[in-house]
Parts: C-alpha cells; sequence; structure tokens
C-alpha cells in the first residue's frame, strides 16, 4: 500500500527547502559561509527562515527511515545495498567530487575574492593555502544528506541483521503514550544545550575528510528522527488502528512554536537580563518545541488533508529526489544577477524563486530518464 500523504510531504519539504535556500540569501546577520550574500536584507525574512530551518530535514529523515526499513525487510541484503548504491551511493559520490565544486565556485566568484575557476579549487575549495587544509568554501551542498543517509541506512541494515526481528512488523498496531514524546522532546533539549555549549555555534559545518560534511547541532537530531522513522513503520503507524498523529491537536502547538522560536532568537535576551546560559535555555526550549511539534503537526495535517494523488501531485513527487539533486545547480544565478538592483528583497526573493525553480523542474524530468533516479516514477505511476 503506498502512502500518499508522506509522498506528498516529501514533496512539499523539498519544494520548501528549495525556497528556504534562496530566502537565506536575504536574512538579516548573514551566514557567512551562504552561497550569495545579498546586501538588501530583511529581518522578516529571518523569522521564517529560523522556523523553517529546524523542520525541512528532520522530517527528510524522518521519511527516509520510515521507507529505509522497509526497503530492509522486503529485500535481501545484495538486492537491498544495490538499490541503495544506484539510487543514493552513487548520486552521492558524483555529487561530492563533480557538481559540489562546480556549484561552490559561485561562492568566492560572488564576493570578487577570484574569477579563475583554477585558483579557486586548489585556494579556496580542495586546499587553504595559508593553513595546509580544505579550502574556506568546502562543502558538499546538498550531497551531505545523501552521504548522511547511506551512514545510517549501514547502521540500520546492521542492528537488523543483528536483531532480525527488528525488521519485521509488530503483530497489531500500537500508539505511543505521552512519555514517548516528551523523551524526544527531552533529547532535542538537551542536544541543543550540550552541543551548542561545546560548539558555541550553532550553524558550524565540519568536513569529516573529504567524503562527509556533517552539521554538529544537527546530527544526533537527524539520526533521532531516522530511527523514529523506523520505529513508525514497525509499530505499524499510519495502518488501520495504527498511530495518526492529530492534526488538530498538533497544529495549535506547532503554531506557538512557529512564533516562539523567532521571537526566542531576536527578542529574549532583554527578558533573561543578558545571561547567555538562560538565553541557550529558552532557545533549546524553543528548538525542542518546534521540532517535536513539527514533524508531528505536518504529519498529522498530511495524512488528513493530503492522503490522495492526482496528476499534479503525482508529478511534483514523482520529480521531489531529483529537484532535490539539482535545484542547487540553478537557484544562486538569478540571485547573482539581482544583486546590483535595490529593489525589495522580497521582490528578489520572488523573481529568483520564480527563475529558478521552472528550470529545476525540467531538469528534474531529464534526470528521472538516469537509471539513478528512474524509481521515483513510481510515485507518478499510481495516482
Amino acid at each position: 500500500m503506498r502512502l500518499f500523504f508522506l509522498d506528498n510531504l516529501k514533496t512539499f519539504v523539498v519544494n520548501l527547502m528549495i525556497v528556504f535556500h534562496v530566502g537565506l540569501c536575504y536574512i538579516a546577520g548573514p551566514l557567512p559561509w551562504w552561497y550569495v550574500l545579498d546586501p538588501d536584507l530583511r529581518v522578516e525574512m529571518t523569522y521564517w527562515i529560523l522556523v523553517t530551518d529546524m523542520t525541512i530535514m528532520p522530517m527528510m529523515f524522518y521519511i527516509s527511515g520510515y521507507f529505509g526499513i522497509r526497503s530492509i525487510a522486503k529485500k535481501a541484503g545484495a538486492d537491498f545495498w544495490k538499490a541503495r548504491w544506484l539510487r543514493i551511493g552513487i548520486p552521492w559520490l558524483a555529487g561530492i567530487v563533480i557538481f559540489a565544486p562546480l556549484v561552490s565556485f559561485i561562492m568566492p566568484y560572488s564576493r570578487g575574492l577570484t574569477d579563475d575557476f583554477n585558483t579557486y579549487l586548489w585556494n579556496y575549495y580542495f586546499f587553504n593555502p595559508a593553513t595546509g587544509g580544505m579550502g574556506e568554501f568546502f562543502n558538499h551542498v546538498p550531497y551531505w544528506y545523501l552521504g548522511v543517509l547511506m551512514v545510517l541506512y549501514a547502521g540500520l541494515y546492521l542492528f537488523c541483521r543483528i536483531r532480525k526481528s527488528y525488521a519485521r512488523q509488530l503483530p497489531a498496531a500500537d500508539s505511543p503514550q505521552w512519555w514517548f514524546f516528551l523523551l524526544i522532546g527531552l533529547f532535542i533539549f538537551v542536544n541543543s544545550v550540550v552541543i551548542n555549549m561545546i560548539t558555541g555555534n550553532e550553524y558550524l559545518w565540519v568536513p569529516i575528510g573529504y567524503l562527509f560534511v556533517i552539521q554538529p547541532s544537527r546530527i544526533l537530531l537527524y539520526v533521532l528522527f531516522f530511527w523514529l522513522g523506523a520505529y513508525s513503520w514497525k509499530h505499524r503507524w499510519f495502518e488501520q488502528n495504527g498511530y495518526v498523529p492529530s492534526a488538530e491537536k498538533w497544529t495549535a502547538p506547532f503554531i506557538f512554536s512557529a512564533i516562539l522560536l523567532p521571537w526566542s532568537f531576536c527578542h529574549s535576551m532583554s527578558y533573561v537580563n543578558n545571561d547567555p546560559l538562560q538565553f541557550l535555555l529558552l532557545i533549546s526550549l524553543a528548538h525542542a518545541l518546534l521540532l517535536t511539534t513539527a514533524v508531528f503537526g505536518w504529519l498529522g495535517i498530511f495524512h488528513k488533508l493530503f492522503n490522495h494523488t492526482n496528476k499534479i501531485w503525482g508529478e511534483l513527487a514523482a520529480n521531489s529526489y531529483t529537484m532535490y539533486y539539482c535545484h542547487i545547480w540553478f537557484i544562486f544565478l538569478p540571485v547573482l544577477c539581482l544583486v546590483p538592483y535595490s529593489i525589495s528583497p522580497f521582490l528578489k526573493w520572488f523573481v529568483a524563486c520564480a527563475v529558478g525553480w521552472p528550470i529545476t523542474y525540467m531538469c528534474s524530468k531529464v534526470l528521472l530518464k538516469l537509471p539513478f533516479f528512474a524509481a521515483g516514477k513510481r510515485a507518478k505511476l499510481n495516482n
């Protein structure tokens, strides 16, 4: 049975990510490592970005965990890994070796540091002559997700080999108790406090060799929601008599948390007597509330309202993975072209999305013809 609401939720998240990545170019207090930094900034954009930033990738990992363990249960070891390497592993390696260096050239170029690609590769990307390590603009663009996903698949596969019963669903569906959600929120809260006390940087990215790039403040959360997806499948969530998050119960806390988080970041310091520890505790609490309510809220909303398909949903679902894969190639060029113009950043954001999204969609349809991405057509065929 195809769970159309998960297809549609993944489609929504991927398209939200595209406009989110464009929006990061216009936030107040710009991130120094972002691809294009526009001088026209708006704090209102920052509010929206803060909320969206916390919810996109946990939802992606949750869906991947849900379908990942289902694949392990259906396929023998060789068949499972052949499919994972074809669909995830090879595109990941191609992404970090070929496409990430190409896309990241826009970073020093947009800053006026160099317009010579060879100089960029050996002075800013692969190497930093001053330190002898990786260049200051080394990153994996969105392909870091695929690398982390391969590691999580390996961990889940190994766990299911050791405990073979875990790859089988329970005889009957069950529902989590209230403390289950409390533990999830507590884990997020503790992770936020501890990691931020260690690194002092919520948005720090750390390369592990040349193969992986992770965000320390988020990586354990991604593990959590990946395994939560696997847990959901095992406990028969969304099946008849199985647990389904209530859209009515989760939506109001989600909205409250979506207001609390940006307020906490932008306005709360004066309310905690400029105490950094109190500020961190408040921010971490806001993170925990938002992330918990957002994941279960979106699951409930999409199960209630979008557990169906049609030609539009099917088409977008079929292209969601390929749109994720290629969107970073196209969205920053219109942003860069708009930098010289002193117009509203909201208008720039809209224009950049209006130009970049259709090109991304057309490229995604071409990529679907490749064997690595062809499995996405199943979503379209089931409409």
